[in-house]
């Protein structure tokens, strides 16, 4: 499916995602408003309803007293009516129009005068008519029972209107700060990405990273985890997680005006606290669709910015946890507003009190749910449940505000885009296996570490997800895997080789690089065999080193001829990112950056390729372009070395043409060695660092490179790895 192509099936979706966005109520003041005229609900506030209603007829003083009318009785006893509308009359100032008021008289009187069946017994001019203007009605005064129509005081009136109008502002502020938080989190990584196109100066745009956005907060691990526990975020990343935390606070704790006197709630803590609790629930609603997006493998922002998807999940635990916080407090705060009132027991047998408990015990379940050891160990156990409880929170929050405020007040319009982003997603990861359609996936055995997958008919770069629903009863399971390169197809016949070494130590560590090869008298012989099969397309391969679960599995195929079904979802770019044509040019050499240096470990080389496959060009090449590699044993090397396509002469690089190839096999690389060698601290050209492989090793270049440019070196660095 063409590239443009793509765009239109997800703008199609987008649009079909879009319906449900559009019935969601709207935000309090954007699209919805509340107390839009103060007075008049001021007025329906203030009178009393110490009705004499006919249903009171069977019950004592006491009963009276704790009683609440009905609709029924409000709309028919000409008192209280009598009473709003001289209140009207008297208090709201000729602004506002007679439509107005007979609107809100006829929709938002008292609770319940929308309620089918209710008839209101005068309309606004008509209770004017009931009353006697030669005879101006008297305040209340000390009597109980309201059987005739009353003015209020001034201070009456003052403590309702304070707090009508105070609540009408927090309620606004409350969709205002949920709206600055979601905005907040979905358009800084934009606004900070695009800073990387001002005309920096090259040397102080290296030594700005190397300060600031590199390197790990403290210590020099970032990738490996601190006591297996949490890995060390970088100091950008940590820029932007104080951001976030820094935003979540602010709209938090701020925008709470107070008037007085209220009469609504003459206690200020109670006051603030009922207000917290409410702004706290709004923004936990409007985190929830923030981290479904940052946690997104089809995460837009990756497709407009240039951090990668390891970056974005760091973010995303960290907006998880900023609403699992929030939700948390919301309860715990108005947990106690219920046990000071002594209405614990009555709310806790209401169904938005319990689907509230529901919602936030399955946020809070996910935080220590998701610790790394749970995801690294056993991963497919903690995504299952991941999705099964992050569905339950949603469930829960969904029906807490439907029996609360029955659909108003904008709450479900962040679920509704929650779950459009969510659909998002899994719909273009359908749309990109369908476009693959079931292909073939044949494993063959490169040594005894690493297996080489193919799969014809496909054309992907940079990583694509595979999924083998035959080699397991998980169907669903799937991996990120590096994608080598296109094979040419052919026979596709499988390998295996066998070095031959004129060295006297089998065993000890060899550097074969073209040149070095040949000085050294390394004669290196490949025998392939099972060249029987038929003849196959072009497509796909990938090298994986087997731990346990699905690779382990994957590597009892080899040698399978009729092959394994399989589905690719694909095409990923670098780091993780959705491909998007022109990606390959990320690792393109610059003037800036003429020279390329990729450090790799293992079968950490399949993802540093296309950095070296971007360097090729029928020009001469304005830089130098390096690889170093370190890997244990040899079988991997030759597998890698028949794949690639040979430039130039044997004398300069072989099969890696105008890449200077070092392969260390048998020890570890020295890669601070490497980088103090071929980087120095000269400042002189600069150079882009690529780095794949085991995690201490991608720690250390990072560290390493940032000390260098520290010191003067022009240098930028990719790191090629998806941390989960």
């Amino acid at each position: 499916m063409p590239f443009r192509s793509s765009l239109a099936v997800v703008a199609a979706a987008a649009a079909l995602l879009a319906v449900p966005v559009a019935h969601a109520e709207p935000l309090v003041g954007y699209g919805t408003s509340n107390y839009e005229i103060p007075c008049l609900y001021a007025c329906g506030y203030a009178i009393p309803y110490t009705l004499d209603c006919p249903e009171y007829a069977d019950m004592t003083a006491e009963e009276k007293a704790e009683a609440y009318p009905s609709a029924t009785c409000f709309g028919n006893d000409s008192s209280y009516l009598t009473s709003i509308a001289w209140c009207i009359h008297g208090r709201c100032d000729e602004s506002i129009k007679l439509w107005e008021i007979e609107k809100h008289w006829e929709t938002a009187l008292f609770y319940g005068s929308t309620d089918p069946g209710v008839v209101i017994r005068y309309t606004y001019a008509e209770a004017l008519e009931q009353i006697d203007a030669k005879h101006p009605p008297k305040p209340m005064g000390t009597d109980t029972v309201l059987n005739r129509t009353i003015s209020l005081t001034d201070d009456e009136y003052l403590g309702y209107i304070n707090a009508v109008t105070g609540f009408a502002i927090i309620a606004k502020n409350e969709a205002t700060f949920s709206l600055l938080v979601f905005i907040g989190g979905a358009v800084a990584p934009v606004g900070l990405s695009l800073l990387r196109l001002l005309p920096w100066p090259v040397k102080a745009r290296s030594m700005f990273y190397a300060y600031f956005i590199d390197p790990p907060v403290f210590g020099k691990r970032h990738n490996i985890p601190v006591l297996g526990l949490a890995m060390v975020p970088t100091r950008g990343q940590a820029i932007f997680i104080v951001y976030i935390i820094l935003i979540n606070t602010v709209a938090a704790f701020v925008g709470y005006p107070r008037y007085t006197p209220n009469s609504w709630y003459p206690d200020r803590a109670y006051e603030l606290t009922r207000h917290m609790a409410n702004r706290l629930g709004m923004l936990s609603f409007a985190n929830i669709p923030l981290t479904i997006l940052y946690g997104g493998r089809n995460n837009m922002l990756m497709w407009i910015t240039d951090w990668s998807h390891s970056t974005f999940l760091l973010l995303h635990r960290w907006i998880a946890f900023a609403c699992t916080m929030q939700a948390c407090l919301h309860s715990a705060m108005w947990l106690e507003i219920m046990v000071a009132a002594n209405s614990h027991a009555a709310a806790a047998a209401m169904p938005y009190w319990y689907w509230g408990i529901i919602g936030t015990l399955s946020l809070s379940l996910l935080i220590p749910l998701s610790i790394l050891p749970l995801r690294v160990n056993w991963y497919e156990v903690f995504l299952i449940g991941h999705i099964a409880l992050a569905i339950t929170s949603i469930a829960g929050a969904w029906y807490h505000i439907l029996y609360l405020y029955e659909g108003s007040d904008g709450f479900d319009t962040w679920l509704f885009l929650a779950m459009a982003i969510w659909a998002f997603d899994r719909l273009l990861r359908v749309a990109r296996i369908s476009k693959h359609g079931i292909k073939r996936a044949y494993v063959t055995k490169v040594d005894d570490e690493y297996i080489r997958i193919d799969i014809p008919g496909v054309n992907c770069r940079g990583y694509c997800y595979a999924y083998f629903p035959t080699l397991s009863w998980r169907m669903w399971e799937n991996h990120p895997f590096s994608i080598a390169g296109v094979n040419p197809g052919s026979s596709m016949e499988s390998l295996t080789s066998t070095s031959h070494s004129n060295s006297d130590s089998e065993g000890s560590a060899r550097v074969v690089d073209a040149a070095a090869r040949k000085e050294a008298g390394i004669v290196t012989t490949t025998t392939r065999s099972i060249a029987t099969r038929n003849e196959r397309q072009a497509g796909i391969t990938i090298f994986v080193r087997p731990h346990k679960g699905l690779t382990k599995l994957l590597a009892g195929k080899a040698g399978v001829e009729i092959g394994l079904p399989v589905l690719i979802e694909g095409t990923y770019g670098h780091e993780g990112k959705t491909y998007l044509q022109g990606t390959e040019g990320k690792f393109a050499p610059t003037p800036d950056y003429p020279n390329t240096l990729c450090i790799a470990g293992g079968v950490g080389v399949t993802a540093v390729i296309p950095a070296l496959q971007s360097s090729l060009s029928l020009c001469e090449p304005i830089g130098k372009t390096k690889l170093y590699w370190g890997i244990r044993n040899r079988g991997l090397v030759d597998a890698i070395e028949g794949m690639m396509l040979g430039q130039g002469d044997g004398t300069k690089g072989g099969n890696w043409g105008r890449i200077e190839p070092h392969i260390t096999v048998g020890s570890r690389i020295n890669v601070r060695q490497i980088l103090e060698e071929e980087i120095g601290e000269s400042g002189g050209p600069g150079t882009t660092v690529i780095v794949c492989g085991p995690l201490a090793m991608c720690d250390e270049v990072r560290y390493t490179v940032a000390a260098l440019a520290r010191h003067g070196a022009v240098v930028r660095l990719m790191e090629e790895s998806l941390v989960w």
